[in-house]
């Protein structure tokens, strides 16, 4: 009887060579994909930091544009409570224009209009007086 289940010394030797060299080209292939990984791993690190970078850059200029909307809409608000002073000013002036020429008119219906008109000298103000 032989025993068909314990190769030769040849085949052993054959069979081992052929696993090592697949074990080779295992590790070869585990390598190179290891380097490209890590060539994926640095670009993602770059393309990371250059997207930091850029939110640094926007967030800097979110701030800056922030700011100017703020001063412009403070100025707004000057510019609209000031228009409001001078809308108000108008008016009470519209309110005695209004006054003096319904005094004028009586005066005028009345016959006894004066004219006052006042020079600014140097040192006082004279007014001079015309009856009509």
């Amino acid at each position: 009887m032989t025993d068909k289940s314990v190769p030769s010394g040849g085949d052993d030797a054959s069979n081992i060579m052929a696993l090592l060299e697949r074990v080779a080209g295992l590790m070869d292939s585990v390598q190179t994909t290891q380097k490209r990984m890590e060539e994926r791993q640095l670009n993602l690190e770059s393309t990371v930091k250059n997207i930091q970078t850029d939110v640094v850059k926007l967030t800097s200029d979110h701030a800056n544009t922030s700011s100017t909307v703020d001063r412009l809409l403070e100025k707004t608000r000057k510019v609209s409570r000031h228009v409001k002073d001078v809308r108000v000013r108008v008016e009470n002036q519209n309110v005695r224009v209004k006054k003096v020429e319904a005094t004028q008119g009586d005066l005028l219906a009345k016959n006894k209009f004066k004219v006052v008109i006042y020079q600014v000298g140097n040192v006082s103000v004279t007014p001079a007086v015309f009856h009509l």
